[in-house]
Parts: structure tokens; C-alpha cells; sequence
């Protein structure tokens, strides 16, 4: 039987993702979690092929990786491993699963994207959550479109660019807009990539700006700023992460804090191709309509882990109203290898509520690898829906799953 978590003590439930609602007069008596939902992130892994777009400004050699592009490392894995164990212990200080031993039948679901790093993410947490149990890790073909996570490229959803173009346009400003007010950014990106120090210096900032339907019209084309650097900002995070020597991070001149003010350049490529409510539906649209059925059935598992990519969670977060600021990275940066999730909460009357969290490690964690427990726990935040008023309490099942609804309705 779950155990109810006490009104009185959701101080402490907080810090094990519980409930931090209790002057809310919504639910009746103390309120107990019954099922959870969290989307990861894959963990550390190798750049992609032209990831950082910056070969007319930086010119020293990049760091060599043992790992072939794109794919999780040694690292990312027993990073990953790392996350398994603390979400058993979390989980299992909920109620929602045994402290030990292998899960009943039935009780957690593990489904990934299709790319290596996806799938070797999942496996890897799969083992820390239950060592030795052989926990399924579900997942279509490797290298195949799954709708669930790429509904663009499975074309399972109407998209059209000009369309698209238009909305993301309307809604943003463009990218000339959103990069605007982050000159300082782009200055201490300049600065890194040693390019301010060339005659003449560069001005990346000035770069021409565009966003365009693709000549096929299924896809995007951004120019500017947010196209150059924003893969680029990962690329130094990746460095940082995966434990290289600090003076192959940014070639020695990316600090901590650097990373975490240039982090905002990469979170900049979802305002365009990932937040705005056109993309939102259709980049998150297969995966919200997914969890939605999970929070609203009777009879799925306690625990269900996806594993998919940074602008799945970052569509997930627009269509539910959320925003999220981790610690070592920028506003709105899905951080590596951590996940946003959202739990079901039932009270004494049987009413059932929904609450939002995000967790992840943090840059200095995954680098050192750093054991995670209850006691040295992963960063974690609450985070406020749409349908919940700050400070009030988590909305009501009815109410989250109805404004969803909506907002996968229309754009």
C-alpha cells in the first residue's frame, strides 16, 4: 500500500519530489503520489557532425573525442547509471516502487527514442534503477522515425513551413527578437572562440538573421546568431560534462559560469524550433497526447521513463505552460541526461491532482560523476502549469488534462 505523505511534512516530501502544496484548500487531508511521468533527456554524448557552426570565427583544433560523433560515451552512461539508482531511491520513498530487489511485472515502463544515445541512455538507467533485473527498455527499430519523438520526420503531423514561419514570426519577433537582448552572450561567446581578439574583431551579433521555409518546404532554415552559436553552447556544455581536461573547454577559457551564461544561446534554437505554440503541437504534440492517456488511466504503471531529446522536453514544457532555470545552465536549457516530470497525486476523497518537477544533475555532477542519494540528491525544482496559481497548490487531473487539450486543439 502507498504510503500518504503528511500535509505537515511537505517541506521535506519537496526535496524527494513530493508535494509542496499544502495551504492549497483544493485537496482533502494529506495527499499521497500514485503514478509518475518523466521525460529524459539521453545523456553526455559525442558533438553531432557540425554541431558547433562556427568554422568562419574559431580556428584552433577541437578537442579529439574517443567517441564517435552523436553517441553516448563511457561516461554519459555511468552518468545515466547514476540517475537509476537516486530515482529508485526517490520513487521508492514515495511509495511507487520496492526499495530493492526487481520490480513487479507491469510497475515501471521504459520506452526511447530509436538513436544510440537514446537507447544506451535508457539501458544504462534501467540498470542503476534495478541492477541485474534485465528491465525492459522498449523502443522501435534503431535509426527509425518514431512518430513519438520525431512526428515531423515520421510525418505524423501536418506541418507547413511557410505556415510555420508565420506563427513562430507572429508569436516571437523572429530571431532577430529573441537574440536581442542577449549581446552580452554573444560578446562572451566571441570572447571563447577567440575570434574578438582577430582584425578585424568578429560580430557574430551582425551576422545576417533569417528564418525561411526550406526549398522543399518541410523544414526550416535559420540564419544568424541563434543558428551559429546555439549548437556551439552545447558543444562547450558536452566538454565540460564529459570530464575533458579544462583546457580543452573552450580551449581554457570557458569557466562555469561562462557555460551557464552561454547556455541561454542553445535554449534560444527551441524559441524558434521547439516553444512557439505551431511547433509545440507538433514537435510535442505525439508525446503529450501519450502521457496524457498515462495520467488518466486507472491502470498504467506507477512509473513510466521516456528517454528521447532536449526539444521533446522543451515542446513538452510549452504545451503544459512550464518554465524551468537549472542550476549551471541557461533559462529554459533542457540540461543533459535530466528530465521533466510529472507526477499524479490523490487525496483522502480520491481526488487527484497534478504536480510538475524538473531534475537533473549538475555540470559538476556529471563530470565527476558524483554518487546520488536522498541525502546528496540531484538539482530538482518545482515547476508552476498553466492551470495552477503560484503558491496555490497543483491543479486538479480534470483541469491539466482539459487545458492540454486545448492547447493541442489549436495553434
Amino acid at each position: 500500500m502507498k504510503p500518504f505523505l503528511s500535509i505537515f511534512a511537505c517541506a521535506a516530501v519537496l526535496a524527494l519530489g513530493g508535494v509542496a502544496a499544502a495551504q492549497d484548500p483544493g485537496p482533502s487531508g494529506p495527499l499521497k503520489v500514485e503514478r509518475t511521468v518523466m521525460l529524459y533527456r539521453h545523456g553526455v554524448r559525442a558533438p553531432l557532425p557540425g554541431e558547433a557552426a562556427v568554422d568562419a570565427y574559431a580556428h584552433p583544433p577541437w578537442p579529439v573525442w574517443s567517441t564517435p560523433p552523436s553517441l553516448l560515451t563511457s561516461h554519459g552512461r555511468e552518468a545515466a547509471r547514476l540517475m537509476g539508482a537516486y530515482d529508485r531511491q526517490r520513487l521508492s520513498s514515495l511509495g511507487l516502487t520496492a526499495p530493492k530487489g526487481c520490480p513487479t511485472s507491469g510497475a515501471v515502463a521504459i520506452w526511447t527514442n530509436t538513436a544510440q544515445r537514446t537507447i544506451a541512455s535508457g539501458e544504462a538507467f534501467a540498470e542503476g534503477f534495478a541492477p541485474g533485473c534485465g528491465l525492459a527498455v522498449g523502443h522501435q527499430p534503431r535509426d527509425t522515425e518514431d512518430p513519438l519523438f520525431h512526428p515531423l520526420e515520421a510525418k505524423a503531423v501536418e506541418f507547413k513551413a511557410a505556415d510555420a514561419v508565420a506563427a513562430i514570426t507572429a508569436e516571437t519577433g523572429g530571431p532577430a527578437a529573441l537574440v536581442a537582448p542577449y549581446a552580452g552572450e554573444i560578446r562572451e561567446m566571441e570572447r571563447v572562440l577567440g575570434c574578438d581578439r582577430a582584425q578585424p574583431p568578429c560580430d557574430i551579433a551582425s551576422a545576417r538573421t533569417g528564418l525561411e521555409p526550406s526549398a522543399d518546404g518541410g523544414g526550416l532554415v535559420l540564419d544568424g546568431p541563434i543558428s551559429v552559436l546555439s549548437g556551439t553552447a552545447q558543444v562547450f556544455m558536452l566538454q565540460y560534462a564529459e570530464g575533458l581536461p579544462l583546457g580543452q573547454v573552450g580551449w581554457g577559457r570557458a569557466t562555469p559560469r561562462t557555460l551557464e551564461d552561454v547556455s541561454r544561446l542553445h535554449a534560444l534554437l527551441f524559441d524558434i524550433h521547439a516553444r512557439p505554440r505551431y511547433m509545440a503541437r507538433r514537435i510535442g504534440g505525439p508525446m503529450a497526447r501519450r502521457i496524457s492517456g498515462i495520467l488518466a488511466a486507472k491502470d498504467a504503471p506507477a512509473v513510466n521513463i521516456f528517454v528521447g531529446h532536449d526539444n521533446n522536453i522543451a515542446a513538452l514544457a510549452s504545451l503544459i505552460g512550464a518554465h524551468f532555470k537549472m542550476d549551471g545552465y541557461g533559462q529554459d536549457d533542457p540540461p543533459i541526461g535530466g528530465a521533466l516530470e510529472l507526477q499524479v497525486l490523490i487525496d483522502a476523497q480520491g481526488r487527484r491532482f497534478v504536480a510538475a518537477y524538473y531534475e537533473a544533475q549538475t555540470p559538476d555532477q556529471l563530470r565527476s560523476l558524483t554518487p546520488l542519494s536522498l541525502a546528496n540528491p540531484p538539482a530538482r525544482r518545482a515547476l508552476t502549469l498553466t492551470c495552477q496559481t503560484p503558491g496555490q497548490g497543483p491543479c486538479r487531473l480534470e483541469d491539466f488534462l482539459a487545458g492540454l487539450d486545448r492547447r493541442l486543439a489549436a495553434d
